[in-house]
């Protein structure tokens, strides 16, 4: 784990502060049960995450009973999901629904010093990544050890401003995401392209 003198060497912009991860957040492990009425919520598992964006690549409003079916942990909308298995595939999600996840994820609970969606960006970044890794257990499937990776330093700007760059990325996102679907349909048309002018030639016309 980096220690705390080094970052402390780096200057932050007036109004920001160093603090521990451990400070901004609490992991709210409410386990659920399999035989419960709410092992019937939606299940999420670390493949429902997509890497690096936090997508949530699950339709919600089904529920796969034969999924999740040993202990779980409850999460809602005020939860961050961080995977903490091999912390390098970057997966941290923010549900808008009520649900339950595989240990692997744990729902973190911000405080009221932070900003949710900034909280989310703040662990997605290289450097947290990193620190996530240094702390690590295991050789082939690496863990996080969330005691240690919970007195991390951070950046922390004031509430405001935690909004306004949470805002400002999320509007980048958007366009990143945008423009990978175009390249998509592109390369989706593209591919067609032969199949196409085998039709045409074989129709007459080409």
């Amino acid at each position: 784990m980096m220690q705390s003198g080094q970052m402390m060497e780096k200057p932050l912009p007036e109004g920001w502060r160093w603090v521990k991860l451990g400070e901004v957040c609490i992991q709210d492990r409410q386990i659920i049960d399999p035989g419960s009425e709410k092992a019937l919520r939606p299940y999420l598992g670390l493949e429902h995450i997509e890497s690096n964006t936090g997508k949530i690549l699950l339709e919600t409003h089904e529920v796969d009973e034969k999924q999740g079916k040993s202990t779980t942990f409850a999460f809602n909308s005020h939860h961050v999901l961080y995977g903490k298995l091999r912390p390098y595939l970057n997966k941290v999600a923010l549900p808008n629904f009520e649900g339950r996840c595989t240990t692997e994820l744990i729902p973190l609970l911000p405080t009221n010093l932070i900003d949710r969606d900034f909280f989310a960006w703040l662990l997605r970044r290289e450097e947290t990544v990193n620190a996530a890794m240094q702390g690590k257990t295991g050789s082939r499937m690496p863990r996080v050890d969330m005691d240690e990776f919970l007195k991390f330093l951070i950046p922390l700007p004031l509430l405001q401003e935690q909004q306004r760059i949470a805002a400002r990325l999320r509007e980048q996102m958007q366009a990143v995401d945008e423009a990978r679907q175009a390249v998509e349909a592109q390369l989706k048309a593209i591919n067609q392209l032969p199949a196409a002018l085998l039709r045409q030639a074989f129709s007459g016309a080409l």
